[in-house]
Order: structure tokens, then C-alpha cells, then sequence
């Protein structure tokens, strides 16, 4: 059925807001039993990074391929199995191997979600607008998934709670069968996807989300484990988790309805302004004395990132003729990898600063991030020209015949 089909799209975002959120859900439960620090719990959301960065390399060229039923009835699949894994997770390594696994169902969610939405909503038009409308169901799958341990866990215990989660990202597979997708590209080759990797579009849409996808995976994975050294209780800060998803939530709907009408060139700078925010209230969760202080500038911190990942995005998309060339899945896949290098690599230095010191201290980091961003989500938007659909395929066609 064609009306199913945008709700597909819808539910591969809220499933990857899911299993991204849920590790630091359950961080000091799962921190406990697995009897692990924070350095060894960092690597836990690295290895999931990790692991999504080598899958997104293959699902997004493979999608182009062969369409995207198969790639969304293995995101769900996948994703609610290797939740159950981790639900009966008795030892550090077993955790580990679900969270690498977790990543192959975590990025066919995201790329059937982050591919299909921004084209078949809005006609295809308006990629950063059906990009930010799409990951407010991210922010809602995010946000649930605290609420849900918080309230749930702590009447069933962990195993119980964890396999609940997994169950609610399997049962969107039912939708996968029933819905309508647009046919791949003809003649369409994985090495095509090759060419792409000497356009500006994908090294500064990649590089910015280095940047992005490092903040978010370090906040989801760390803040309960900040907002409990600002003296809140373990309930507590799982609450005020919950409150930097709605921040983040919030802010993309406002972004949505905001970016609808206007047009793509206007999208740009939205990136780097937001970047500045961010800087502002990461720093005020460094410098925080008080646990008001704390709680603000976390709320505030999801508020900045909100926006930031779909409209890099959408912004990709539309200065790379993505949608039109057929070649959204190869584009999406090349700059979520590059991302994902960034959530690999900044929860793993956050997590080994906090090891050494303090958590509050070790945001720093995160600090730096975010003024990096601002750099290359500016060279994204002043320094990129838009491409023609025309001369993506021939940049496409000229990798395959190398």
C-alpha cells in the first residue's frame, strides 16, 4: 500500500533513535553487571559506532542496488535479535558482539529511514525539511527508550526491560511487506558508489557529521553518568536524559515546520548557527556548579543538536543531486560512515577523559567538537556549489568504468 510507505520511513528513524539511545539507558545497570568503568563502557557505544560505520558502507550502495525491501526487513530484524543478545548479556564480551552486530540492524533501519523519507515526502523537493520532519521520530524513539527504563526496569529488572525494547524494534517489520517503494536505479553498481568520495558533498556533509554524530553519541551515552555527578539520583538522571531528547525532539519539529516553505539555499547556515549554540550550552555543562546549571545546559544541548543532523543531511542531498541521480542511499552511506568514525572515536576519548578525571571536565572535549563543526558545516554551505543530476551520474558511471 503507497500510504505505508512514508510510515516505513518514519519507523526505520524511531528504531535507530531506539538502539542509539539505549546504551545510555541502561548505562549504570548494565555498567554494574557487566562490572565494567567508564572507559570499557565507552567502548561498548564505540564498537556499535564502530560497526554501523563498516555496515552503512555496504547497505547504502547495496540499497541503491536492490531496492529497499530487503535492506528494511533486516534493519528490523537484526535490530530487535541482537537487543535480545544484549537483554541476556551476562559478560563484557557478549556485549560487545551484540553491540557489533546491533550495528548491521542499526544502519539498514537508518538508511531505509534517511533515504526513502526525503523521497517520497514533499515530492522529493525539500530533502532538509523531510529530513528534520523524519528524525523528530528519531528523537521520539530516543526518548522513549529512557522513559521506558526508568519506569519499567527497575519492576521487571534489566533482561526483561531490554527485551521489551528489542521487541518494539522488530514489530515494524510487518510494515516493510505491505508498503509500495520506488524501483532502484537501472543498471546501478556498488563500485559507482566509489566516485562519490572526490566530491565536496560527501567530504564536508561527511566531516560535518563527524562532528554531529561524535556530540550526539557521547551525550546519549554520558549524560545520565554527568547529570548523577551533579549529586541526582540514578532516577533522576535518566529523567533529565529524557529531557535532552525532548530538547532535541522539540527543536526538530520547530525546524521542520520552519524550513517547509522556504527554500533549499536557506537551509545551509541553519548548520554552523546551530554549531554556536551548541558550543554555548556544552560549555555551560562543563562550568556547571549547581545541578539546575547541569540540567539547563543538557536540555539546552539537545535543543542545539536537534536540527543538526537532518538538515546536514538534507543539505547533502540537495547540493548533490542525490535524490534525482538515484544515488541517495551510495550518498547517505559514504557520510553517515564518516560520521559514525566520529562516534566511534569521541565517546572513546570522552569516556577515557572521564577514566582519568571527571565527566564534567572531560565535555571539554565536546566543546572543541562543536567549534569544529562550525568550520566545516560552513565550508558545506559557502564552499560547495550545487551539482547538476546530470553530472553526478557521470561521476558515478566514470567510477565503475576505472
Amino acid at each position: 500500500m503507497e500510504a505505508v510507505t512514508p510510515i516505513v520511513s518514519f519507523a526505520g528513524v524511531f528504531a535507530l533513535g531506539i538502539i542509539f539511545a539505549v546504551l545510555g539507558s541502561v548505562k549504570l545497570r548494565l555498567a554494574e553487571i557487566l562490572q565494567v568503568d567508564d572507559a570499557q563502557y565507552g567502548r561498548l557505544i564505540s564498537t556499535l559506532m564502530f560497526a554501523s560505520m563498516i555496515a552503512v558502507l555496504i547497505i547504502g550502495p547495496l540499497q541503491d542496488a536492490i531496492g529497499y525491501m530487503p535492506i528494511g526487513i533486516v534493519g528490523f530484524v537484526a535490530g530487535g535479535i541482537c537487543l535480545w543478545i544484549l537483554a541476556g548479556a551476562k559478560n563484557y564480551g557478549i556485549a560487545l558482539l551484540a553491540c557489533a552486530l546491533l550495528g548491521i540492524g542499526a544502519m539498514c533501519a537508518n538508511t531505509i529511514g534517511n533515504t526513502l523519507g526525503p523521497t517520497v515526502l514533499f515530492d522529493g523537493e525539500n530533502p532538509a525539511a523531510a529530513s528534520n520532519w523524519l528524525n523528530v521520530f528519531f528523537g521520539v524513539g530516543a526518548f522513549i527508550t529512557p522513559v521506558i527504563v526508568g519506569k519499567v526496569m527497575g519492576k521487571l529488572g534489566y533482561q526483561k526491560t531490554v527485551s521489551i525494547i528489542g521487541a518494539i524494534v522488530f514489530v515494524p517489520v510487518i510494515l516493510v511487506f505491505l508498503a509500495e517503494f520506488p524501483e532502484p536505479a537501472a543498471d546501478f553498481e556498488l563500485a559507482a558508489s566509489l566516485g562519490l568520495l572526490t566530491t565536496g558533498y560527501v567530504i564536508f556533509g561527511g566531516l560535518s557529521l563527524f562532528c554531529y554524530i561524535g556530540l550526539e553519541a557521547s551525550m546519549a551515552g554520558f549524560v545520565s553518568t554527568y547529570l548523577k555527578g551533579q549529586d541526582l539520583t540514578d532516577e533522576q538522571a535518566n529523567t533529565w536524559l529524557s529531557g535532552f531528547w525532548v530538547g532535541l525532539i522539540a527543536a526538530r519539529l520547530v525546524a521542520a515546520i520552519l524550513l517547509g516553505p522556504l527554500d533549499p539555499i536557506y537551509h545551509a547556515p541553519v548548520i554552523p548557527a546551530l554549531g554556536i549554540l551548541a558550543v554555548i550550552s556544552i560549555s555551560l555543562m562543563v562550568m556547571a556548579k549547581t545541578p539546575k546549571a547541569g540540567i539547563v545546559g543538557t536540555v539546552l544541548t539537545g535543543v542545539a543538536l536537534g536540527p543538526i543532523f537532518p538538515t546536514i543531511v538534507g543539505v547533502t542531498f540537495s547540493k548533490s543531486a542525490a535524490i534525482d541521480a538515484g544515488i541517495a542511499g551510495s550518498v547517505f552511506g559514504w557520510i553517515f560512515a564518516i560520521g559514525l568514525l566520529g562516534g566511534t572515536l569521541v565517546p572513546m576519548l570522552i569516556g577515557k577523559l572521564s577514566a582519568e578525571g571527571t565527566i564534567r571536565q572531560s565535555m571539554k572535549a565536546a566543546v572543541v567538537v562543536a567549534a569544529v563543526l562550525i568550520v566545516l558545516s560552513g565550508i558545506l554551505w559557502l564552499g560547495v556549489p550545487e551539482a547538476d543530476p546530470e553530472d553526478m551520474v557521470e561521476v558515478v558511471a566514470m567510477a565503475v568504468n576505472r
